[in-house]
């Protein structure tokens, strides 16, 4: 069922719980017939029992930050280090992420899970994605080694120009500026363009703030400043910016 905050129109949480049991079938699947290779292969000098292969099973997080989300929960993740932009699918309602569990036990590590036989689930797992209609998180087909486990509709990304992004951008530029969270070097590196405006109009509100007064006025564009005649020779509250 779709929470609060989702868009029941959507057919994300629909084609990941389908994937999720297809996988979940096929990741089992993957380790049982390897281990019967193993058993036909086996010395039949050595009597030592091999151990049952677990069983796997992928279903929906229901972690609420892992649905839809506001710019300003996405904000919060790209902060975190958790996600890498202002505009992913979660944003628009078509992503969602899914648990590996083995033998019922939560697990994050699937290529140690799968050890020699990693290369033949990510191939199962391409074939889930693909007969359900599902992207990775980078919105391309198979395997992704960056978020493994998100799942995304196609062409589900919001637009670059969307109002969402440029307040999950400034939202960023208040929790990092002002709120004291931790910088996302790699996000502030990739977008540095893109980040400058909500730099300018967060950073510059904050100015006038600190000196009581409109000294500054920032768009998202572009920002001047003016100052009185005692500021004019100590620009030092440039250094804001």
């Amino acid at each position: 069922m779709a929470g609060d905050k989702d868009d029941a129109s959507t057919d994300i949480e629909k084609n990941v719980k389908a994937f999720a049991k297809d996988i979940s079938t096929a990741a089992t699947k993957v380790l049982s017939d390897s281990a019967d290779k193993k058993k036909k292969s086996k010395d039949k000098k050595d009597s030592k029992k091999d151990a049952d292969p677990p069983e796997i099973t992928f279903v929906l997080d229901n972690n609420p930050v892992t649905k839809s989300r506001t710019p300003a929960e996405q904000a919060a993740e790209v902060a975190d280090g958790k996600s890498w932009v202002c505009w992913g699918a979660h944003m628009a309602d078509k992503a969602r992420h899914v648990v590996m569990k083995v033998d019922d036990k939560v697990s994050w590590e699937p290529k140690k899970v799968f050890g020699d036989d990693f290369a033949e689930f990510k191939k199962q797992w391409a074939s889930a994605m693909k007969s359900n209609s599902l992207k990775n998180a980078a919105g391309g087909d198979g395997w992704n080694d960056t978020d493994s486990f998100h799942l995304e509709l196609a062409d589900s990304k919001i637009s670059h120009t969307d109002e969402r992004v440029t307040a999950c951008f400034e939202e960023y530029v208040r929790l990092t500026r002002e709120k004291g969270k931790g910088k996302n070097d790699n996000f502030e590196k990739d977008y540095a363009s893109k980040l400058k405006p909500s730099l300018s109009v967060i950073l510059c509100a904050r100015h006038n703030r600190r000196q009581g007064g409109v000294l500054c006025r920032a768009e998202r564009t572009k920002w001047t400043a003016t100052w009185p005649s005692w500021l004019r020779s100590r620009r030092s509250w440039l250094s804001f910016f």
